[in-house]
């Protein structure tokens, strides 16, 4: 059984993978696949040609902050950048679905899984979701961003509320670590008596 996991930029999303990590389930990460996709040889020329060389170092790696703060400046450029890398990626997700006994539980985590339109790929879909307000909060503190920033990361995404909406599950992570804890806990023993029921 396949199980998407997302939410938007700081909602807790990792914590909660990091979660079902430690009870034993394997979680495919998108951003572990993004990266490993984005170096790539011909994928970093193909971003340089759009972005620009001053996104690579003397090395000819990419700076990703360089890539990240211009690519949220400017809708189109995400835009490019995620026809670049999407395609490579879906692929990778793609074969992982083929290949997982449907009595296993993989967790495909992904913080662009209905705007990439990669939700068919899933059984079952958890969001987790968090106040806007906090979000942005968390976005500042984590990654030292200017408010600014940070409302730009977050307005590129879908919203949050929508995310909620199209979920089979929602994780709530406006309280405390010890609260989303026990939510995921809840919920990995529902995953197992659905995966059982099958």
């Amino acid at each position: 059984m396949i199980v998407g996991l997302t939410g938007g930029i700081a909602s807790g999303k990792s914590t909660v993978s990091r979660f079902f990590k430690e009870l034993g389930l394997e979680v495919l990460d998108a951003d572990e696949v993004v990266k490993e996709v984005s170096q790539k040889k011909d994928i970093v020329d193909r971003i340089a040609e759009v972005f620009g060389k001053d996104i690579l170092d003397k090395e000819g790696n990419l700076i990703r902050e360089k890539l990240r703060e211009k690519a949220f400046e400017d809708k189109k450029l995400l835009k490019k950048l995620n026809g670049i890398i999407h395609p490579q990626v879906i692929e990778i997700f793609v074969e992982k679905k083929k290949e997982t006994p449907e009595e296993s539980i993989v967790i495909f985590d992904i913080p662009l899984l209905y705007e990439a339109e990669m939700e068919n790929l899933c059984d079952k879909i958890i969001v987790v979701y968090v106040e806007r307000e906090l979000q942005i909060k968390r976005v500042i503190e984590r990654d030292s961003n200017s408010r600014e920033l940070a409302e730009k990361i977050i307005d590129a995404q879908m919203v949050l509320e929508e995310k909620a909406k199209r979920a089979d599950i929602v994780i709530n992570n406006n309280g405390t670590l010890e609260d989303l804890k026990n939510q995921v806990n809840v919920v990995y023993c529902n995953l197992q008596k659905i995966k059982n029921a099958r």
